[in-house]
């Protein structure tokens, strides 16, 4: 195993960054990426590290998440932001981003020349 650390072909690192394509990819956010590589022990410093490096844009996919589990339209009432926005936290998004994502509307609303 130390043959292959020193070679470079088993790292920490990119263990971590191929988790967060994988994750991302999935519709997990940034919270919960983090929680998870913290359990398979890898270190603050890394996991802060192959998250800002492999950064997604995580409001655009709290915002498809959102879109593919509700639908499109913007939630009409408090109640509604409210569900999907516990949604969007038990996915492992900011509180930042489920606002981004909520009060976004889906692109082929904005592109409707209105």
């Amino acid at each position: 195993m130390a043959q292959l650390v020193e070679a470079g072909l088993v790292s920490d690192r990119r263990y971590g960054a191929g988790r967060v394509r994988v994750r991302a990819g999935q519709g997990v956010g940034p919270l919960r990426i983090r929680a998870e590589l913290h359990g398979k022990g890898l270190d603050g410093e890394t996991i802060a590290a192959v998250l800002n490096e492999h950064d997604p844009a995580w409001n655009e996919r709290a915002r498809k998440a959102r879109c593919k589990r509700f639908g499109e339209a913007v939630p009409p009432d408090w109640q509604e932001r409210a569900r999907q926005a516990r949604f969007l936290r038990g996915r492992g998004f900011t509180m930042a981003q489920i606002g981004f994502a909520i009060e976004a509307p889906a692109t082929s609303e904005s592109e409707d020349g209105s």
